[in-house]
C-alpha cells in the first residue's frame, strides 16, 4: 500500500510541475490511464486535474495563445551594425552631363540592420513566415544613424504561404528567394513576390528497395533499404510580379503593361564518394515587358522621358555552379556564376539608349531593318555577358569558427538587370569588373564579425550619354571602393 500512495503523491506533483499547455492532452491521457490501473481513483483523478488547472492558469505560459492549427512556431531574428565607407570616382560630372558630383565622392556611414522572423507550420503539410525589416529597399534593410536620433520605420520584407509534401513545394507571397544563385544576379537581401514550385525528381521517383527478405532459413527478417543515389535532381520555377501598372493604352503599351519575371531552373548536384559534391543549375529568365516606375533599391533603373518598359530585352541564360570539399577538416567551395542576355544588343542600344540616331530619326535598332543608325552603335560584345568565379573557405556555425570568401566578377552593361544584382558592389551598377573579399569570424555561437571589401572600376570606358552616365546612371563611375565592418548578432 506504501508504494501505490507514494506513486499517487508522485503523479499529484508531477502532474501539477507539468501542466503546461502543449502538454495538457498527454497528461490527462496518463491520468486516464493510471485510472483504468487501479493507481488512482476516480476522485483522485479530479482532484489532480483540478489542480492542474490552477496551475495552467498561474503559469506566465498561458498567457500567450497560440492556435489550435499551429504546430510549430519559430521565432528569431538579428541585428547587424555597420560602418560603411563608399570612394566612387564618377565617369562623367554633372557639367558634363552625368550624375557624378565631383571627381571623387566619399561617404562614411554608421548604420544598422533589424529583421525579425517568425516561421509556422500548420498540419502535415502547410507551412508559411513573416519577416519585418528596418528599410523599404528590396535590396537592402539597412538604416544610416542620422538626423538627430531619429526614429526608423519598419517593413514588411517576406509574408508567404506554401504546401509541400516528400518531393512538391508550392509557395505564394513575398518569399524567400527560391533559386540556386550568387550576388552576380540576385542581391542576397531579395525576397520576390508571386508563385514559385519546387520539384525534387530524386525524391519522386526515388530509389528501388534492396537487400531486403527473409533469411535463407525463413525465421529472419531483414527490412529493405533504398538505396541512396548520388544524384539530386529538382526544378524550380517561379513566376513574379515586379511591377503593378494601370490598365489603360493597349495592348503594346509598356505603361499599360504589369511587369512579370519568370525564372526556372533545374538544380542537378552529384556527390562524388569521398565527400565531394558538384552542383550546376542551368537556367532561364525573362520579363513580360512593362513599365517600372517608384523602385527604390541602391541603383534603381526606372522608365523615364527616354526609357519606355525598363524591363523589355532581358532574355537571360544562367549557369551558376559550385563544387563542395574538404581541405583537411576544413570546408572549402569553389564557385561561379555565368549569364548571357540572348537581346544584349537590343538591351544595350535601347533600354539604355546609347544608339545614335543619325539618317532615320527615331528608327529602332530592335526593329529587324538594317540603315546607318545601326553602324553608330555603340554595342560591344562584352555587353552581354557577366559571370563570377570565386572561393570560400571555412564556415561560420559557432564560437571560433572563420571564413574567408574572394570573387572576381564581371558585368557587362546589357547583361543583367541592375535592379536585381547586389547593390553592394560597385554600388550596383553596371559595365564593372573587380573583386569582393572578405572574412568573417564566430566571436559567439551568436555573434559574427565580418570585413568585407569591394573594388571594381569600369569594364568600357567609353560609354557615356544615355542611361550610363546620364538619367539613372546605371553606368557614371571610373572606380567604386566599398568597405564595410559588422558585427551581427543572432537571437
Amino acid at each position: 500500500m506504501l508504494k501505490v500512495t507514494s506513486l499517487k503523491f508522485a503523479a499529484i506533483a508531477s502532474f501539477a510541475l507539468a501542466g503546461l499547455p502543449a502538454q495538457a492532452e498527454h497528461d490527462s491521457a496518463l491520468i486516464d490511464a493510471l485510472v483504468r490501473k487501479g493507481v488512482l481513483t476516480d476522485k483522485e483523478a479530479s482532484e489532480i486535474r483540478s489542480d492542474m488547472e490552477k496551475h495552467d492558469k498561474a503559469s506566465s505560459a498561458n498567457k500567450i495563445k497560440l492556435s489550435d492549427s499551429l504546430t510549430e512556431l519559430k521565432l528569431y531574428g538579428d541585428i547587424r551594425l555597420r560602418y560603411q565607407y563608399d570612394d566612387k570616382d564618377a565617369q562623367l560630372l554633372k557639367s558634363q552631363g552625368g550624375n557624378g558630383p565631383a571627381n571623387v565622392s566619399q561617404q562614411g556611414r554608421w548604420r544598422f540592420r533589424l529583421r525579425l522572423n517568425a516561421d509556422f507550420k500548420l498540419g502535415e503539410h502547410w507551412f508559411g513566415g513573416v519577416e519585418l525589416s528596418t528599410a523599404q529597399p528590396t535590396d537592402s534593410g539597412n538604416q544610416t544613424y542620422e538626423n538627430g536620433f531619429d526614429d526608423y520605420n519598419i517593413f514588411i520584407s517576406r509574408a508567404y504561404l506554401g504546401w509541400q509534401n516528400d518531393w512538391l513545394t508550392l509557395v505564394g507571397g513575398k518569399m524567400p528567394n527560391p533559386f540556386y544563385t550568387t550576388d552576380l544576379i540576385y542581391d542576397s537581401d531579395i525576397n520576390p513576390t508571386g508563385l514559385a514550385e519546387n520539384i525534387a525528381f530524386h525524391k519522386l521517383f526515388g530509389g528501388d528497395p534492396v537487400d531486403g527478405g527473409f533469411s535463407k532459413d525463413g525465421k529472419g527478417y531483414k527490412a529493405p533499404v533504398v538505396t541512396e543515389s548520388p544524384w539530386e535532381v529538382t526544378l524550380i520555377a517561379g513566376q513574379f510580379i515586379f511591377d503593378d501598372n494601370p490598365e489603360f493604352g493597349g495592348p503594346d503599351s509598356d505603361v499599360g503593361t504589369d511587369a512579370y519575371l519568370f525564372h526556372s531552373q533545374l538544380v542537378t548536384s552529384y556527390k562524388f564518394s569521398g565527400g565531394p559534391k558538384l552542383t550546376v543549375a542551368p537556367g532561364w529568365m525573362t520579363y513580360i515587358n512593362g513599365s517600372l516606375g517608384g523602385l527604390t533599391n541602391s541603383n534603381s533603373f526606372n522608365d523615364n522621358a527616354n526609357v519606355s518598359g525598363a524591363t523589355r530585352n532581358l532574355n537571360i541564360l544562367l549557369l551558376p555552379g559550385d563544387l563542395s570539399f574538404k581541405l583537411g577538416e576544413i570546408k572549402a567551395k569553389f564557385q561561379w556564376d555565368f549569364a548571357y542576355n540572348i537581346e544584349g544588343r537590343k538591351r544595350t542600344e535601347d533600354i539604355y539608349n546609347l544608339v545614335t540616331l543619325n539618317n532615320d530619326a527615331g528608327q529602332s535598332s530592335d526593329d529587324d531593318v538594317t540603315d546607318p543608325d545601326d553602324r553608330s552603335s555603340k554595342h560591344s560584345s562584352v555587353d552581354d555577358y557577366a559571370w563570377l568565379v570565386g572561393v570560400q573557405l571555412g564556415e561560420n556555425k559557432k564560437a571560433g569558427d572563420w571564413s574567408l570568401l574572394a570573387n572576381w566578377r564581371q558585368i557587362g552593361i546589357g547583361a543583367i538587370d541592375p535592379n536585381l544584382s547586389d547593390g553592394d558592389f560597385a554600388l550596383g551598377e553596371l559595365n564593372t569588373r573587380g573583386l569582393k573579399a572578405g572574412i568573417a569570424y564566430n566571436f559567439t555561437n551568436f555573434a559574427v564579425g565580418t570585413i568585407t571589401y569591394y573594388y571594381a572600376w569600369n569594364l568600357r570606358d567609353d560609354l557615356f550619354g544615355g542611361e550610363a552616365t546620364g538619367g539613372n546612371g546605371i553606368a557614371d563611375s571610373n572606380k567604386v571602393q566599398v568597405l564595410q565592418v559588422d558585427v551581427t548578432v543572432k537571437f
